[in-house]
């Protein structure tokens, strides 16, 4: 009785992200093998020293994963927008520019900038913290952008139809876990950020997991944008009404139908 539960939550939550349709999980399936290489050769290149580029590091700047996520970021914002505008959904408006806005502050360094600039002020005017105040720095603006977004959506959910919420909400829990890699884990990690062996693994864990994040989070939007637009509430496409004869209009006999009456009618 619990499998089968699990076995109909997994089927619920396969539906609401779109998988049931075989591409969109063969796309998802390519972008996961795509990051698990990546996560690969970064623990070979920190363990063993090959490849031996420090592009293929996953925290390095401008490193080949990092354009990966970039790629990734930017596919999810496009396909947000599209799927706002097929959907007559506005609310997803919010997660395009908050899509955006991530591309920016991963290019820009937006976030590790002014993590840098508080910890400067949290050990000028509050304590020495070991090593963490830039860490708490960054948690912090990241806190303050999580509110701005946090209250767009719920000023955007306000006015969205029923439907639009629904995919919102959808949008908002994958969101969710690209924020539990990029800050949950990140603020965990930073304790270890000088170990030989733990901090490549949660090097691995962290821009892993925001890469699969963002990988599901692009598929989810394709699905939104280009999958199947009308689904019945159980999740199967619904089907188009057949067109209406006319009244004028007789249905065509069968040819077994039509071929007996041909035979017996007279000449």
């Amino acid at each position: 009785m619990e499998t089968h539960g699990h076995g109909s939550r997994v089927a619920r939550w396969r539906t609401v992200l779109g998988l049931d349709e075989p591409l969109l999980r063969g796309v998802l399936l390519l972008l996961w093998l795509t990051t698990a290489a990546y996560v690969a050769m970064h623990l070979s290149h920190k363990l063993v020293g090959a490849p031996w580029h420090p592009f293929f590091n996953l925290g390095a700047e401008r490193g080949y994963a990092e354009v990966f996520f970039q790629t990734l970021t930017g596919w999810a914002g496009i396909m947000l927008v599209i799927a706002a505008v097929r959907r007559r959904a506005p609310i997803l408006i919010v997660f395009a520019v908050f899509s955006g806005y991530l591309l920016a502050d991963d290019y820009f360094q937006f976030h590790e900038r002014m993590g840098t600039a508080f910890g400067v002020w949290f050990d000028r005017n509050v304590v020495y913290l070991q090593g963490l105040s830039t860490h708490l720095g960054e948690a912090l603006y990241l806190a303050a952008v999580g509110a701005v977004v946090v209250a767009a959506f719920a000023v955007a959910y306000r006015f969205a139809r029923r439907e639009a919420r629904r995919m919102a909400l959808t949008v908002a829990v994958l969101y969710g876990a690209l924020a539990f890699f990029g800050v949950a884990v990140d603020i965990v990690h930073a304790p270890f950020i000088d170990a030989p062996v733990i901090d490549p693994i949660f090097i691995a864990l962290e821009d892993g997991g925001e890469i699969a994040a963002m990988s599901l989070i692009v598929v989810c939007a394709l699905g939104l944008a280009y999958g199947s637009r009308d689904r019945a509430p159980g999740g199967t496409p619904v089907e188009a009404d057949a067109p209406v004869a006319s009244s004028g209009d007789a249905p065509a006999a069968p040819p077994s139908e039509r071929s007996a009456r041909e035979v017996g009618s007279p000449v």
